[in-house]
C-alpha cells in the first residue's frame, strides 16, 4: 500500500466521528483550554496501539470480544452522564482520566493496529506505524477541539450530542455481539 493512501485512510478513519471525538468536542465546549484533553487522547491512543502491537500475535479472538464488552459499559456510563447535563465528572482531571479510558478502549485502535497495519510489519515497522497513530490522531483530536470551541456558547446541546454519539458507538459495539449470542 502506498504511504499517501494509508495515511489518508488513517486520517478518515481518526477524524471520523467516535467516543474519543465526542469527548474531545464537550471537553472543548467546557474549557478555554484543552491541551491536556489532547495529551490524554495521544496518551490513550499510544497505550493501545503498544498493547495491540505488541499482543497482536497472541491474542485469541475471545479477547477482542472481551473488549467489546468493556467499551459497551463505559461508553454508557459517559454517555448517560453527559445526557443527564452533567459534566463527565466535574473536574478536568477527571475529564482527562475518562478521555484517556475511553480512548485506550477505543474500537479505532484496534482497527488502525489490526486490520490497516500489515501483520508482517517487523518492530522498526510497528514504531513508525505507533507514531503516524499519534501523530494523525493528534491533528484529528485538534480537528475536534477546534469544533467544540466554535459550540462553547452551546454546551447543553454539545453535551447531549455528545452523549447520544457515545451511546449510538455503545450500541454499535454490542450489536455484533447480540447476533453472536443469538446463533
Amino acid at each position: 500500500m502506498q504511504n499517501g493512501v494509508f495515511l489518508l485512510e488513517a486520517f478518515l478513519l481518526f477524524v471520523a466521528p467516535g467516543p474519543t471525538n465526542a469527548l474531545l468536542m464537550a471537553g472543548a465546549v467546557k474549557r478555554k483550554e484543552a491541551t491536556k484533553l489532547l495529551a490524554a487522547q495521544a496518551c490513550g491512543y499510544g497505550i493501545a496501539a503498544a498493547f495491540w502491537f505488541l499482543s497482536r500475535p497472541l491474542m485469541p479472538p475471545d479477547a477482542i470480544q472481551i473488549l467489546k464488552l468493556v467499551a459497551v459499559a463505559w461508553l454508557s456510563v459517559l454517555a448517560l452522564r453527559l445526557m443527564a447535563s452533567t459534566s463527565i465528572d466535574g473536574s478536568e482531571r477527571r475529564d482527562s482520566l475518562s478521555l484517556l479510558a475511553i480512548t485506550a478502549l477505543n474500537p479505532k485502535a484496534f482497527i488502525y493496529c489490526l486490520a490497516m497495519v500489515p501483520t508482517d510489519a517487523g518492530p522498526r515497522e510497528l514504531g513508525i506505524f505507533w507514531m503516524t497513530l499519534v501523530g494523525i490522531t493528534a491533528v484529528t483530536g485538534s480537528l475536534w477541539v477546534l469544533l467544540g470551541r466554535q459550540l462553547r456558547q452551546r454546551q447543553r446541546i454539545a453535551d447531549k450530542v455528545a452523549g447520544a454519539a457515545l451511546l449510538g458507538f455503545a450500541l454499535l459495539l454490542l450489536r455484533p455481539l447480540l447476533a453472536a449470542a443469538a446463533l
